[in-house]
């Protein structure tokens, strides 16, 4: 009774509803700072959530300031992926930004505003309706991948064969079960191939993963194409995500963003739900996706939400009895925002 209760309690705390109410005073502040800019949204990211987390935060951003007509200056320091003294701004160090920042006038004092989440700016409300092509229109005309990043991924894709008849697959292990329905290892390795079987054209496998004992299992598996595993060598630490596991910041960061980019480089993905492989499609909105289980109803969350909808209107088969009954054994969502 009092777990239940404890339980109940964390939810509250942790929900959107609660965090706008509690972050009402410094989010008027905030978007009051930033109106002395005329014209310009001066934005630093400082977070502890996953590295898509903060993708999202910047789209957000951007959606604003195409609403409002503004000049988005991003950039993202310290948290998770950055130095210990936030010096470096790791969002740079990613990212080139492909759209020219006019000159502030003479006389004008940038003022900075520090954020760590969508609710300190009231952004949640931007991903409600948010279409893919939408997102990734918006996104990639204002950053695309850094240059050695792009070579990074285009040596990896070449070396691998990752291409048209490359079947990706993403697995999202650890904290996940928390924001998102589980399916066994061997369920979603015959998922692969009744995928393999229905298309013929992919001819090899490419997957990625937080978690090595899956890795393991997967390419001991016996699938009838070969299979070549992402390049990752900092992966998770038993239950904790991997920007939890005491790797640099700077070099887990870099790796989340090679492994999304070489999924959006596949033919196909299947995929369990992640903003990691869910910004595959952002990166490459043509791309097929499947999701082989849902996000939680309470963690139903851009770009997943998009595909999972658009999976079931357009006919997409849902998980299959055995696989549902597996996920309704899960525990409740307890944590929010907070993996990749």
């Amino acid at each position: 009774m009092i777990g239940n209760l404890i339980d109940i309690a964390r939810q509250i705390r942790q929900s959107e509803g609660f965090k706008n109410a509690l972050n009402t005073p410094v989010r008027l502040s905030l978007h009051a700072r930033q109106r002395l800019n005329r014209g310009y949204f001066v934005i630093e990211i400082r977070a502890n959530s996953g590295f898509f987390s903060v993708m999202q935060i910047v789209l957000c951003c951007l959606l604003y300031c195409e609403e409002r007509n503004l000049t988005p200056m991003i950039s993202a320091r310290g948290g998770s992926y950055g130095d210990a003294e936030g010096k470096v701004d790791w969002l740079g160090e990613c990212f080139d930004n492909i759209t020219p920042v006019p000159v502030p006038p003479s006389g004008l004092r940038l003022r900075t505003s520090i954020v760590s989440d969508l609710s300190d700016l009231g952004f949640r409300r931007y991903e409600l309706g948010l279409e893919l092509k939408r997102a990734s229109t918006v996104f990639l005309s204002n950053f695309r991948p850094a240059t050695a990043i792009r070579a990074e991924v285009e040596a990896i894709r070449r070396r691998l064969h990752i291409g048209a008849s490359t079947l990706g697959v993403h697995f999202r292990g650890t904290d996940k079960k928390y924001e998102a329905h589980t399916i066994e290892w061997d369920a979603l390795c015959r998922r692969v191939e009744e995928t393999l079987a229905a298309e013929p054209q992919l001819t090899n496998i490419f997957v990625s993963s937080d978690e090595q004992p899956f890795l393991n299992f997967f390419v001991n598996r016996g699938f009838a194409v070969p299979v070549n595993v992402a390049p990752a060598r900092l992966l998770s630490t038993g239950e904790k995500p991997v920007h939890f596991s005491g790797h640099p910041g700077l070099a887990i960061g870099r790796e989340a963003l090679v492994a999304s980019l070489l999924l959006a480089s596949c033919g196909y993905l299947l995929k369990t739900p992640s903003y990691l492989s869910g910004w595959s499609k952002v990166f490459n909105p043509s791309l097929p996706v499947k999701l082989v289980v849902p996000p939680r109803d309470s963690a139903f969350w851009f770009p997943d939400n998009q595909i999972w909808t658009e999976q079931q209107t357009s006919g997409g088969d849902l998980a299959d009895l055995e696989d549902l009954q597996i996920a309704q054994s899960d525990p409740p969502l307890t944590e929010t925002g907070s993996t990749a």
